[in-house]
């Protein structure tokens, strides 16, 4: 898995977690790549883009935007962009998008949450703005 430097300069191997947010509808949660970090208690993941595209279906305002290749989350008039960056994951190069770095991400173990999000929604012109 990926080598990803911590603060305190040692490397935290990627591994592939369910995450979920309370603005997910109820027993929902998306795959992502997740490598330890926290932020206020929560965790810090990673998604591929097909990870995020699931997640345009359950957030309207969470939009693929082909000309920049980017993610574009605009909510009461507050937009914030999401780019890809380079990762490697158990040795392959992969561009993971970092979304919502401050939002409350929560990792997801128990088998009971029945609702995956990811891999349901295909890019559609009412998600994908050009």
């Amino acid at each position: 898995m990926n080598d990803s430097p911590n603060q305190s300069g040692t490397s935290r191997a990627w591994r592939r977690v369910r995450v979920t947010g309370s603005w997910l509808p109820d027993n929902a949660f998306v795959w992502a790549y997740w490598n330890g970090s926290m932020w206020n208690g929560f965790a810090v993941p990673l998604f591929t883009r097909q990870d995020v595209i699931s997640l345009c279906g359950v957030m309207p305002g969470l939009v693929y935007v082909e000309a920049r290749h980017a993610f574009l989350f605009d909510e009461n008039g507050e937009a914030e962009w999401f780019h890809a960056g380079p990762q490697i994951v158990d040795g392959e190069h992969l561009q993971l998008y970092s979304l919502g770095e401050s939002w409350c991400w929560q990792l997801v173990d128990a088998p009971a949450r029945a609702t995956v999000v990811a891999g349901g929604y295909p890019i559609s012109p009412l998600h994908n703005r050009g």
